[in-house]
């Protein structure tokens, strides 16, 4: 019963309350806790996007820290290489450090230029598509099905509870995108970039499925 309700918070609770909070910064209508959200000058600098950071950094701490007192070989190259992709995905999300870079430098660059990979042309706009569809069959549909699937499988599988944070991550998005559409007072840092409010949860969902996994590869043990 303790393991449930941990689940449920750790799922669904709490994601859903960070999520709301985002919102209600951002649309507060007061400047500051705007600025706290996401900064009219530089969105990276915002509480969103760097909560988007840590969960990742957390990731790759997780993974490598797992992948340091894993004993098989497979499972232990695994792991390292789920660190590198998270390292990836932090770098990707601060532009591979072109933000304080600029700030450090006192350098400008145009608006429109992106450091990364994900934001040039048209690549976020199908990274989202697939990254939903994928997203919508590992983490909901598999863990539905998982008494049909072959019993190996099966520790593979994220908790079945990974369904309900995708679920928040929609209503929060839908909420952020409801009060965008109504005019509700912004800063305008994340016109167009709305779905920052579910990226934060794609992250968690992602950081929940690795420690599930290490603490199953510790009972193993």
């Amino acid at each position: 019963m303790l393991a449930d309700k941990r689940r449920l918070c750790h799922y669904g609770a709490l994601p859903l309350a960070v999520g709301l909070l985002f919102v209600a910064l951002y649309f507060s209508g007061v400047e500051l806790l705007q600025a706290i959200a996401s900064p009219a000058s530089e969105r990276e600098f915002g509480l969103i996007e760097n909560t988007q950071n840590l969960v990742l950094l957390a990731a790759v701490v997780l993974c490598w820290r797992a992948g340091m007192r894993e004993t098989e070989r497979a499972w232990r190259l695994f792991l390292r290489l789920a660190a590198l992709a998270c390292f990836v995905l932090f770098m990707e999300e601060i532009d591979w450090g072109d933000h304080y870079w600029s700030v450090l430098t006192g350098s400008e660059r145009p608006v429109v230029e992106h450091f990364n990979l994900h934001d040039q042309g048209d690549i976020n706009r199908w990274l989202k598509r697939v990254v939903d569809l994928c997203f919508a069959v590992f983490f909901v549909i598999l863990p539905l099905c998982a008494r049909k699937l072959p019993v190996r499988l099966r520790p593979l599988l994220p908790d079945l509870h990974s369904g309900l944070t995708l679920a928040t991550s929609l209503l929060v998005s839908q909420i952020a995108h409801g009060l965008e559409d109504a005019g509700w007072s912004n800063n305008g840092s994340l016109h167009n970039n709305i779905s920052e409010f579910r990226e934060t949860f794609t992250y968690w969902v992602c950081l929940l499925y690795l420690w599930e996994l290490a603490r199953r590869r510790r009972q193993e043990d």
